[in-house]
C-alpha cells in the first residue's frame, strides 16, 4: 500500500517537472522567435515627425508656375474652349492616373503647393489623390491629397411641407474652376503642407486615385507669414469706426465645402425667424459641422467703408468644458494670426461671441461692397493630443504582440509569469505612457477657460490610472490583457474613444453680427417669453402633429414610415409633387411609432395600407398570421422583382406567396488597408484558403483578419454565420421545412471551419468596433457591411485613399467557381391584407421603386444631408448610379450577384441560435464538432415542430400540410406573377 503510494507520488511530481518544463521552454522559444520578428510596417514618418528636422531649412522666397504644357504624362489633353473656361489647355486625370513635372530651384528651402482643378464627376465626394517629391511620399500625409468641392444651395427660398415646416433646400455641386493648397487629409494642420526641394532639380508626381478631374495650373510658392493682430490693425489706425449693426442671417448660405453643412429649426423665441407651431430654418446644426476642413462661407453686404467688430451667436455643448475651434477668413484671406484657430467655448445656452483675445475685442477693416465671410473647422490645436494618443496606442499594440508571442496567445490565470525577464522595461513604458497622457491632460485642460476640470479629457484621464496601476505588477501583465489593449474597457478603447472624441468639432450658429457702437441683441429670451411660448407649445401639443400615424383621410393612402423625420419629409415632398400628380392617388406618410407593434396594429384594425422601412425578418411575421398581402397577384409583379438580387426576396416568400420586396439592402465585401498590404507585398485574399494562407504574416507583424462573427458578443445570427453554410453548399433545413440539416456533411465541413478559424488560425474571437481597428492598423483586413463601410468614407479622413474594397472570400466548388453566398438584408415593404386600396397600393410600391425614383432619392438625401446619407437601394440599376466610386459600385454589384438570405419557417429563431451554441461550445470549451451539433439538431428539431403544430402543418407528430421551403436553389418559383 505504501509502496502504491509513493509511486503515485513520484509520478505526479514527475508529471507537475514535465509540465512546467515544456510551459518554461515553450515560453522562452516564443521568446526567442520573437526577436527575429520585425514588428513594425515601414510607412512614411507623420509630418509632424518629419518637419522636426527642417529647422535649419528655411522658407522659400520664389513663386514657380508649372504650366499643363510642362507635365509629363500620357494623359488626354483638352483644349481651352473646352475646358470649361480656363485660361488654357489642360490635363485630364481619372482613376489611378499620374502627371509629374520639374522644379528647379535655387537652394534647398520648403515651400507650398497650389493645384487649378475642376471636378466633372458625377460624385459628391471629394476627389483623392497624393503626391510625390523625387519619386517619393515625403511623409504619410503626402498620401491623401483632397481637392475640395464647392457646394451651393439650390434656392434662397424655403419651401415648406402640407404641415407648412420649412424644408432644407437642395445642394447643388458648383461647377467652375478651383484652386486648393495641399493640405493633409484629416486637416490636423490648419496650414497647408510644406513640402521641401533640394536644390537643383526635383520631379514632383501628383496621382489621381478616384474620380474625373481636369488640372490646371500648378504653383509652388513660399509658405505665407501670418500677422499677428497688432500689426494687422496698425495699418487702420486712421480709419474710422462705424457705428451701426449689420445682421449676418446664417441660414442664407453663399457656399459650403460639404454637402452635408445644413440648417436645422431653433425653438428659442430669440431666434431670428420663429414661429411658435410650425418649424422654421434658421441655424447651422452643429452635428453637420464637426469634421475637419468643413467650411462655411455668407456674403454681407457693407454699405460704409470703416472699422467693425464681428460677432456670432453660437452654442456649443459637445466638448465638455473644451472649446472647438474654427479658421476665419474675410475674403478668402486670414486677416492675422489669431484667427488661424479661433476657440469657441464651451455653453450650453446660446451665447454672443465678439471675436477677441484677452477681452481686447477685433476690429476688422472693411470697404463698402459685398465681402465673403467664411468659417472653417480646424483641430489643430487638439493635434499634439491626438498624435500622442496615435502613438501610445500603436505602442500598446506592439507591446501586447510582444506579450502574446511569448505566452504562445495561451493566457493561463493560474500560471505566475516572469514577464520582466523577457521585457525587462516594461513598467517604463507602462509608467512613460502615463506622464505622457498626464501631460497631454494638462495642455488640454489648459485651453479649458472654465475653473472646472476638462470633463471632455476624462479618458485621457482614466488610461493614465489603469497604467499605474498595471505598474504594480507588471509579471502579471499576460493576465491582464483585457485593461491594457484588448477589453471594452481597456486602456485602448479609452484612448480610441478620446481620438474620435477630439476629432469631432461640432459648432451650431444662429446669427452674426458685424457691428459697432451698439449692444447686441440678447441671444435668449427671457423668462416670461419663454414661459408664454411654452404655454402655448403645451396646448398645441394637443393636436395631431406632422407625419403623425392620426387623421388620416379616407381618400389618402396611409403609409407607415420607419425611417427619421428629414427621410419622411423628402419622400412626402417627392410623393406631392411627382406622384400623386401623376396618378391622382393622394398619399399620406407617418412615422411609424414601433415597428414591432405592426402585428398589434393589426390585430386592432388600425394598421395602414402600407408598411415601409420594416426588417426584412417581419413579413414573414405578418404573412404566417395572415396579415400581409401577396403581391404575386398583381400585374407588374414580375417586372417589378427583376430589379432586385435573387436571394433578397427569400425572406418575404411564404407558401405560394411573396408578401414584402426589399427597399434597401445590405452588402458584405472585404476592406483592406491598400497602404499597409502594399508594403507587406501580400495579395487581397479570394478564397478562404487564401484568408489562411495570409494569416501567418499579418500575425507575425501584430495584425490579424476581421471575421463579423466576432462582432457578436452573445448570439452569433444568421448573418454571421449563414456565409459559411452556403459557401459549403449546405443548407439550413431539409427540403420540406419539418426539421434543420446543420448535420449534413457540407454543413459540418462549414462549421468545422467556421470554428477553425478562431481556434486554430487565432482570428480575434471579440472585436466590438471594426472600424477603430482598421483605421489604427491592427485589423487591416476584414469582411464589413455598409455600415463600416460609410463611416471609413466620411469619418475616417487619415486613412482616405489608403483603403479599398473586394469580393467577399468564398469557397471553390468542384467546378472551381467560388462561393460566395453573403446575406443582403436590409429593410422591406409590405402591404397589408386589411388595405381597401391595394391596386394603388401596388401602383405606389411600383413608382417608389422604380430606377428613376431611387436614384433621385438617393442623391437628393445626400445632396441635402451629406454624404454619410447613402440609401442603398435595392434596385441593382438605381444603386449602379449612386454617387460612389465606380471601382467600389462594380465590386459590390458583383458581390450582390451572390446575395442571399436565410430562408423562414416557424422555429428558425432555434436554429439560429443553436448554430451560435455550437460555434461557443467548439471555439470556447473544445467539444467535438459532430457530438455538438447532433445536440443542436435536437433542440432544433424539437421547437421546429412545436412550431409547425402551432400553425397547422402538423398534427399529433404528423405532417398534414406542406410546407416548401424557399432557398437560393428554387427562388426563381416565386419571382413570376401566379398563375390564376
Amino acid at each position: 500500500m505504501k509502496i502504491t503510494i509513493l509511486k503515485n507520488y513520484l509520478f505526479t511530481i514527475i508529471v507537475f517537472c514535465t509540465i512546467f518544463i515544456i510551459a518554461n521552454t515553450s515560453f522562452v522559444k516564443a521568446e526567442d522567435d520573437y526577436t527575429t520578428v520585425n514588428t513594425e510596417i515601414e510607412l512614411e514618418e507623420r509630418y509632424t515627425e518629419v518637419s522636426k528636422n527642417w529647422v535649419n531649412i528655411p522658407n522659400g522666397n520664389e513663386t514657380i508656375i508649372i504650366t499643363p504644357k510642362q507635365f509629363i504624362h500620357n494623359l488626354s489633353i483638352v483644349n481651352k474652349a473646352n475646358s470649361n473656361g480656363y485660361m488654357s489647355d489642360v490635363v485630364e486625370m481619372t482613376d489611378e492616373s499620374e502627371l509629374k513635372f520639374n522644379v528647379e530651384v535655387q537652394v534647398t528651402a520648403l515651400y507650398n503647393i497650389t493645384i487649378d482643378y475642376y471636378d466633372f464627376s458625377d460624385s459628391i465626394l471629394p476627389q483623392e489623390g497624393s503626391i510625390k517629391i523625387n519619386g517619393e511620399y515625403p511623409y504619410y500625409e503626402s498620401r491623401q491629397l483632397l481637392f475640395p468641392l464647392k457646394w451651393q444651395p439650390l434656392s434662397t427660398e424655403f419651401k415648406t411641407d402640407r404641415y407648412n415646416n420649412e424644408l432644407l433646400p437642395k445642394s447643388k455641386k458648383v461647377e467652375e474652376w478651383l484652386n486648393t493648397y495641399v493640405y493633409d487629409g484629416s486637416f490636423l494642420y490648419s496650414e497647408p503642407l510644406k513640402f521641401k526641394l533640394n536644390e537643383g532639380i526635383n520631379e514632383i508626381t501628383i496621382e489621381s486615385k478616384t474620380g474625373n478631374l481636369y488640372i490646371g495650373n500648378i504653383e509652388i510658392t513660399s509658405p505665407n507669414e501670418k500677422i499677428d493682430y497688432n500689426t494687422y490693425i496698425s495699418q487702420y489706425v486712421n480709419e474710422k469706426t462705424v457705428e451701426k449693426i449689420i445682421p449676418i442671417d446664417v441660414e442664407y448660405i453663399q457656399s459650403k465645402s460639404d454637402a452635408a453643412v445644413r440648417l436645422f429649426s431653433d425653438t428659442d423665441p430669440k431666434s431670428s425667424r420663429y414661429d411658435t407651431r410650425h418649424k422654421l430654418l434658421n441655424a447651422i446644426e452643429p452635428s453637420s459641422w464637426r469634421k475637419g476642413g468643413q467650411s462655411v462661407t455668407w456674403k454681407v453686404s457693407v454699405e460704409e467703408t470703416g472699422l467693425y467688430k464681428l460677432a456670432f451667436k453660437y452654442i456649443q455643448y459637445t466638448l465638455v468644458e473644451m472649446p472647438v475651434y474654427r479658421q476665419i477668413m474675410i475674403d478668402g484671406e486670414i486677416p492675422f494670426s489669431e484667427l488661424d484657430n479661433y476657440p469657441f467655448h464651451y455653453t450650453k445656452k446660446w451665447k454672443n461671441e465678439t471675436l477677441q483675445n484677452n477681452n481686447e475685442d477685433f476690429y476688422f477693416y472693411l470697404t463698402e461692397g459685398t465681402h465673403d465671410i467664411s468659417l472653417k473647422v480646424t483641430l489643430d490645436p487638439y493635434r499634439t493630443i491626438i498624435e500622442e494618443v496615435d502613438v501610445i496606442m500603436d505602442e500598446i499594440n506592439e507591446l501586447a504582440l510582444k506579450i502574446k508571442k511569448l505566452t504562445g496567445n495561451k493566457i493561463d490565470k493560474y500560471q505566475n509569469w516572469k514577464l520582466t525577464q523577457y521585457i525587462p522595461d516594461v513598467e517604463l513604458l507602462l509608467s512613460g505612457w502615463a506622464d505622457h497622457l498626464d501631460a497631454q491632460y494638462i495642455y488640454g485642460n489648459s485651453l479649458n477657460l472654465s475653473d472646472n476640470e476638462a470633463g471632455e479629457l476624462v479618458n485621457l484621464k482614466l488610461a493614465s490610472k489603469q497604467l499605474r496601476k498595471l505598474t504594480d505588477d507588471p509579471d502579471q501583465l499576460p493576465n491582464h490583457l483585457n485593461e491594457l489593449s484588448e477589453g471594452t474597457s481597456s486602456v485602448s478603447q479609452y484612448l480610441g474613444a478620446q481620438m474620435l472624441r477630439l476629432l469631432n468639432q461640432p459648432l451650431g450658429l444662429e446669427q452674426g453680427y458685424l457691428y459697432n457702437g451698439e449692444d447686441l441683441p440678447n441671444p435668449r429670451a427671457n423668462f416670461f417669453v419663454r414661459l408664454w411660448e411654452g404655454i402655448k407649445r403645451f396646448f398645441l401639443s394637443f393636436k395631431p402633429e406632422g407625419y403623425s400615424s392620426t387623421n388620416s383621410s379616407a381618400d389618402e393612402l396611409e403609409i407607415w414610415v420607419n425611417r427619421p423625420r428629414q427621410y419622411v419629409e423628402l419622400m412626402q415632398k417627392m410623393i406631392d409633387e411627382e406622384f400623386t400628380p401623376t396618378t391622382g392617388i393622394k398619399v399620406k406618410l407617418s412615422i411609424m411609432p414601433d415597428e414591432n407593434k405592426l402585428v398589434l396594429a393589426n390585430a386592432a384594425n388600425t394598421q395602414p395600407d402600407i408598411a415601409m422601412g420594416v426588417n426584412h425578418w417581419l413579413p414573414y411575421d405578418l404573412a404566417i398570421r395572415g396579415a400581409a398581402l401577396d403581391l404575386r397577384q398583381f400585374d407588374g409583379y414580375e417586372e417589378l422583382v427583376a430589379q432586385y438580387a435573387k436571394g433578397a426576396v427569400i425572406p418575404y416568400v411564404f407558401e405560394d406567396g411573396v408578401y414584402a420586396v426589399p427597399e434597401t439592402q445590405d452588402f458584405w465585401v472585404t476592406m483592406y488597408r491598400t497602404d499597409i498590404f502594399n508594403v507587406l507585398n501580400i495579395p487581397v485574399p479570394d478564397t478562404w484558403e487564401d484568408v489562411v494562407n495570409i494569416l501567418p504574416e499579418l500575425q507575425r507583424q501584430g495584425m490579424n483578419f476581421y471575421e463579423p462573427i466576432a462582432l457578436y458578443q452573445g448570439l452569433k445570427p444568421f448573418v454571421a454565420t449563414m456565409p459559411f453554410i452556403y459557401q459549403f453548399g449546405g443548407n439550413l433545413y431539409t427540403e420540406d421545412g419539418m426539421g434543420t440539416a446543420i448535420d449534413s456533411e457540407e454543413n459540418v465541413q462549414a462549421i468545422k471551419f467556421m470554428t477553425d478559424l478562431f481556434k486554430i488560425y487565432n482570428m480575434p474571437e471579440s472585436v466590438p468596433n471594426f472600424y477603430n481597428h482598421f483605421r489604427y492598423g491592427t485589423l487591416p483586413i476584414g469582411i464589413a457591411n455598409t455600415s463600416t463601410y460609410i463611416q471609413l468614407q466620411v469619418a475616417a479622413p487619415e486613412i482616405k485613399g489608403n483603403w479599398d474594397i473586394a469580393l467577399h472570400p468564398g469557397i471553390a466548388n468542384e467546378e472551381g467557381e467560388i462561393q460566395r453566398w453573403a446575406p443582403v438584408g436590409g429593410q422591406a415593404i409590405v402591404v397589408f391584407e386589411g388595405t381597401k386600396s391595394a391596386e394603388s397600393s401596388f401602383d405606389f410600391i411600383e413608382w417608389w421603386m422604380s430606377t428613376n425614383t431611387q436614384s433621385q432619392f438617393a442623391r437628393d438625401l445626400q445632396t441635402m444631408f451629406g454624404d454619410s446619407y447613402l440609401w442603398n437601394t435595392a434596385n441593382l440599376a438605381a444603386f449602379a448610379q449612386l454617387p460612389l466610386p465606380i471601382e467600389h459600385k462594380q465590386v459590390i454589384l458583383e458581390q450582390w450577384e451572390w446575395a442571399m438570405e436565410a430562408s423562414r419557417v416557424p422555429g428558425a429563431y432555434m436554429v439560429e441560435r443553436e448554430i451560435s451554441n455550437t460555434w461557443s461550445k467548439i471555439v470556447f470549451n473544445g467539444s467535438n464538432v459532430r457530438t455538438t451539433i447532433d445536440d443542436a439538431v435536437i433542440k432544433s428539431n424539437r421547437e421546429i415542430l412545436r412550431k409547425m403544430e402551432e400553425f397547422g402543418y402538423v398534427k399529433n407528430g404528423v405532417v398534414v400540410k406542406k410546407y416548401t421551403v424557399p432557398t437560393i436553389y428554387n427562388i426563381d418559383y416565386w419571382l413570376t406573377e401566379r398563375e390564376e
